[in-house]
């Protein structure tokens, strides 16, 4: 008898065994999809792990046990790597593999099981039935398609929950309820022409053609479609009709006279002009530039498993050295991931890499559609390409020939994932996959996290330094502007003081390009009324709303309830509701009020939410379409424009005050960044910052080095047990009733709190106490060096497990985030 360990996407805490059918035997391995009964009569798609004869231990009665449905893949789409992957992840993150393996597979991979509906009886007289309406919509809907989906039941009833109504249906006798899998993935389909075979003999041609002396339309295409046969190609029946400008009807006569026939030809979605690209290029490195890459290399092969990272200012080039190195690394055969923060950088990169790899450049991320993914993944399992570039996700792609990780931006909170579980931080799975497998991975950065900074100083990761830009061009100048004294004196216009906006309009007289930079989108992040002060918050979460002037309505940004106030107050019924404060859009409206003649765009995810949106938004600012760039941290990412010669910070106090030990890391990151988008070219770059806290030190160290500013800051995080010094953990708890949650948060202390002591904080309502109507309150650990992580994690699963056991009410639910960001 063969058995097979099952990993199911789901988060239950042990994979299942099942066994696999006679017939199955031979193609059953590791790493294919198969179909899988789990529970009463739930079908899912699981993942062969293993495939085994021995009977476990702790199977009692191997007959119990049962069969797989079927198996899906002839090809294994999971490796050992990803396997090994899976388990770390799992053991680090405290949660189950299927968690990991329900993240890591795109959704296209994982068929659905869907419940269907259709009449009992082939023959079915319904229309002799006495029904109400409900039941007449169904029936004739049956009658018509012969299913139907149950979400198509939905829509027909215009209810949420059909199903106690059809289980009602069915007990009558009149229908049938039934599971069916539909496969997420589906291949896109394109027609091709080609000559029939009767008619590839040359006699049967000139008889064909003849035939077509009187049809000058008919005798042209097949003409056309023959030149094409005598090269060994087939022609697209759309580019035919587009090129020839026929109609269709010109082909179906074709196809039924028997002259030619139609073929359906699975086809890529992917660009066709990523995979005809051919490098063009060659970098030549400047003498920084070389010696940095020299280091690199050295500790490569000195050191294959040490990180390291590579300090570079911006604009310093460190993209030209991943090249590089890219480039030597596909030369031994390997395969190269690139990682970069998000996809609103990737497009400029990816062009850029391509134009020196060629088209064997793949690109994963979140903005291509379901099916997409799924053929990105099959050509990295067919080792289609031989390097990726993508966003924490794709680390999950099924490598088996990794040579090198890049991870770009590596301070960037974007690797880390929040929510749902697993809460992983791509750039520590890359640095744990390049050490078990025995490959470099290269951290690259201007502001690297204190941990990564940590690390390099401490010699546990190698630090290469590039301190110089890698053109001629200079660093740019950078200046605060205090915007107290420019409203004492009654200086400003609107949002911007008089410094700004006299910059904003000799750069604009030089022809060159400007970037607003407010990391808050909307109009005004809140809303308060002048007569009573109340301020209207979401009715689901403990947070206020922003108000959004193009569409007219205050919104949550967590949950997404909008609500349309206008002026009047919902408190006191007044009309003296105000807008206060600044997103990206009152900045865009003002920018355009005073300077009319500018070109004035917004990128914000409300401006980029389109599929290429923001890939059509860059083109046009490096075409000099654009002459002024109001964004968010979008704007801050890796950019690089030669015309772009001033920046902008319309409020960095929004930076500054956020309740977090690591705001001051977070402030001065993204305010480099977005510094760096000024002068990339031989013109001098200015970077102007209005503030109210001209004195905070995280402005006054913009101007030095990096090095300079975590020396004196680190020490802090020192004296509070903070990382780097120690792990955190957070655990968080919800329930939407806030004196149960209370209560329960208090018997999950007295669990805690005598294995962890002083290191245990907590219990306290998280900072935003309430989101979609459920309670959150949470507790942090510090963990200092000497704390067994095994140990660690035993302790707080041991924990759980006893405080369901034996608690009241099994409802609340208990999140764990292992490195939290």
């Amino acid at each position: 008898m063969t058995f097979a360990e099952i990993i199911l996407p789901l988060a239950v805490q042990s994979n299942y065994t099942y066994k696999i059918k006679p017939e199955d035997v031979a193609e059953a391995a590791a790493g294919k999809r198969v179909l899988v009964n789990f529970g009463k009569s739930k079908i899912y798609t699981g993942i062969i792990k293993r495939v085994f004869t021995e009977i476990p231990d702790t199977v009692k009665d191997v007959t119990k046990i049962k069969y797989v449905e079927s198996i899906i893949d002839e090809h294994s789409i999971v490796f050992d790597v990803q396997f090994k992957t899976l388990e770390w992840m799992a053991y680090y993150y405290m949660c189950t593999e299927g968690e990991v393996l329900k993240a890591a597979l795109p959704i296209g991979l994982k068929p659905k099981s869907n419940w269907f509906v259709r009449f009992a009886e082939e023959d079915f007289d319904w229309q002799d039935i006495l029904t109400d309406d409900k039941e007449y919509l169904l029936f004739e809907a049956i009658a018509t398609a012969g299913e139907l989906n149950v979400s198509e039941v939905d829509e027909l009833w215009a209810v949420q929950n059909p199903m106690p109504r059809l289980k009602k249906i069915e007990e009558k006798g009149w229908i049938r309820l039934y599971q069916k899998m539909e496969e997420g993935y589906k291949a896109k389909m394109k027609t091709y022409l080609n000559l029939h075979p009767d008619y590839q003999d040359q006699n049967r041609l000139e008889e064909a053609l003849n035939s077509l002396s009187r049809a000058p339309q008919q005798e042209n295409v097949l003409m056309h479609i023959v030149s094409y046969h005598l090269q060994g190609q087939l022609v697209g029946k759309s580019e035919l009709l587009k090129q020839m400008n026929v109609s269709t009807a010109v082909i179906s006569t074709l196809v039924e006279k028997g002259f030619i026939k139609e073929e359906q030809i699975a086809v890529d979605r992917l660009p066709e002009k990523a995979e005809n690209q051919k490098a063009t290029h060659h970098i030549t490195l400047n003498p920084a530039q070389d010696i940095a890459i020299a280091e690199i290399r050295e500790s490569f092969l000195s050191q294959p498993t040490k990180p390291v990272l590579l300090h570079g200012i911006t604009g310093s080039g460190k993209t030209h050295i991943y090249i590089k190195l890219i480039q030597e690394m596909l030369k031994t055969g390997k395969q190269v991931l690139y990682l970069l923060p998000e996809i609103t950088i990737t497009q400029q990169i990816i062009d850029r890499v391509r134009r020196e790899l060629g088209s064997r450049v793949g690109v994963y991320h979140s903005r291509f559609n379901d099916n997409e993914r799924v053929e990105i993944w099959q050509k990295v399992c067919n080792k289609q390409y031989d390097v990726v570039i993508g966003v924490r996700s794709a680390v999950f792609l099924p490598f088996e020939n990794l040579g090198l990780i890049i991870i770009d931006e590596e301070h960037d909170r974007s690797f880390k994932q929040d929510t749902p579980s697993p809460r992983y931080n791509a750039r520590d799975i890359a640095i744990w996959l390049g050490y078990t497998y025995k490959f470099p991975v290269l951290l690259g950065s201007a502001t690297p996290s204190f941990e990564t900074f940590f690390h390099a100083k401490s010699g546990k990761y190698t630090l290469v330094s590039l301190k110089e830009r890698a053109i001629a061009a200079q660093i740019p100048q950078i200046a605060t502007i205090d915007m107290r004294k420019e409203m004492k004196e009654k200086s400003t216009k609107g949002l911007f003081s008089s410094t700004l906006f006299q910059a904003v309009q000799d750069t604009l007289s030089k022809k060159e390009q400007v970037i607003l930079f407010q990391n808050r989108r909307g109009y005004s992040p809140y809303l308060i009324c002048m007569h009573c002060g109340h301020v209207p918050e979401c009715v689901n979460c403990d947070i206020s709303l922003t108000y959004h002037k193009y569409k007219d309505y205050a919104r949550c940004h967590y949950c997404g309830h909008t609500e349309y106030l206008q002026e009047k107050c919902p408190s006191c019924g007044n009309f003296t509701l105000k807008k206060q404060g600044a997103g990206t859009e009152r900045i865009e409206e003002e920018v355009k009020e005073y300077f009319p003649d500018a070109v004035v765009e917004r990128m914000d995810l409300d401006t980029t939410r389109g599929k290429t949106k923001f890939q059509r938004l860059i083109a046009r600012l490096e075409a000099k379409e654009i002459d002024i760039l109001v964004g968010t941290q979008m704007v801050s990412k890796g950019l690089d424009f030669e015309n772009v010669t001033l920046v902008g910070v319309v409020n960095a106090d929004t930076l500054l005050s956020y309740p977090d030990f690591r705001v001051q890391e977070h402030a001065y990151q993204m305010l480099t960044q977005v510094s760096g988008r000024a002068g990339r070219s031989t013109k001098l770059g200015r970077v102007l910052i209005q503030t109210l806290q001209p004195g905070n030190m995280v402005l006054t160290s913009l101007q030095g080095d990096y090095e300079a500013f975590y020396e004196a800051t680190v020490h802090q995080r020192e004296e509070l047990m903070y990382p780097p010094y120690t792990r955190l953990i957070r655990m968080e708890i919800q329930h939407p009733q806030q004196i149960f949650i209370e209560a329960e948060a208090l018997r999950l202390n007295m669990l805690l709190k005598p294995i962890f002591g002083e290191n245990l904080l907590g219990p306290d309502y998280a900072p935003i106490a309430r989101v979609r109507n459920v309670y959150r309150m949470h507790f942090l650990f510090k963990l200092t060096k000497n704390f067994s992580l095994q140990k660690v994690r035993t302790a707080i699963l041991n924990a759980i497990n006893q405080y369901y056991q034996a608690a009241p009410n099994k409802t609340v639910r208990i999140l764990i985030d292992v490195d939290p960001m």
